[in-house]
């Protein structure tokens, strides 16, 4: 089984066997003495395999990093190497140093009222994605609804897919929407070829190719009603944009409450 090093700023490197870097990274985080579940997680994996996550809620960041072989001890320099290539990705993707440019309170009241008070569940999801990808400017986006027996729906398609994506199912747990809603968990992803939550089904399907994804659970009380899933951003996506999509997300789980939906149970 492969085997992998995480590591923490501030703490020895552990070495961790495991079938992929989602499960090293789990196992290393507690092994580090952090907290086991993965939440609202910001990755980018780097050409040479090693994948930097930052956990956007404590702004905790780890480095996961494939090795041929276990160390006996970590050496200073690896460690060193290790701690500088943290310092130069986190300082670049989704740092709490970006700027948190929001709209106009004004404006953003207008947007949210628009959501909470859409004339039904159809108009309530389009609103929403709608108003997403105007907050943070994507190539496409999809609304995918949690449904109480049938999977993962898009109920509402924005992009070059919209077409062939609108509609189409996927089981629970496949793909980053359904890390997100199985886990109530946000996230962002760059480079998304070699990160095992990637599912590349819905891209041989429509054709489209994906780069890079953030993911936002639609979340009230302990269930999830789905998700809201932007693709490709202008630029790459920023703390800021979470934290906005965020808001918007919290609206539309507010609105499905009370048309009395029942979302899913978190898994924890």
């Amino acid at each position: 089984m492969p085997l992998f090093t995480v590591m923490r700023r501030g703490d020895p490197p552990v070495t961790i066997e495991a079938a992929n870097w989602i499960v090293a990274m789990g196992n290393g985080i507690q092994a580090l003495g952090g907290e086991t579940a993965i939440d609202r997680l910001a990755c980018e994996m780097l050409p040479n395999g090693t994948v930097i996550a930052r956990d956007v809620r404590s702004g905790i960041g780890y480095v996961v990093q494939p090795r041929s072989q276990p160390p006996e001890e970590p050496s200073t320099a690896e460690e060193r190497s290790l701690e500088q290539t943290m310092d130069e990705v986190l300082e670049r993707t989704m740092s709490e140093q970006d700027p948190v440019v929001s709209p106009a309170p004004e404006a953003l009241a207008a947007v949210l009222d628009r959501i909470r008070d859409a004339t039904g569940i159809a108009s309530a999801w389009d609103t929403t994605l709608d108003a997403a990808l105007d907050a943070v400017p994507c190539e496409a986006g999809a609304a995918v609804e949690a449904t109480r027996s049938d999977g993962l729906l898009f109920v509402s398609v924005r992009g070059s897919m919209a077409t062939k994506l609108h509609a189409m199912r996927l089981p629970y747990g496949k793909g980053y929407v359904g890390f997100c809603v199985d886990k109530g968990a946000a996230l962002a992803a760059h480079d998304v070829d070699q990160d095992p939550r990637h599912y590349a089904g819905v891209d041989q399907a429509t054709g489209f190719t994906t780069r890079a994804v953030l993911c936002v659970p639609v979340v009230r009380d302990d269930r999830c009603y789905g998700c809201l899933e932007l693709l490709n951003p202008e630029r790459r996506f920023r703390r800021g944009d979470l934290i906005r999509v965020e808001q918007l997300a919290e609206a539309l789980a507010g609105r499905l409450y009370r048309a009395g939906r029942r979302g899913r149970p978190l898994s924890g």
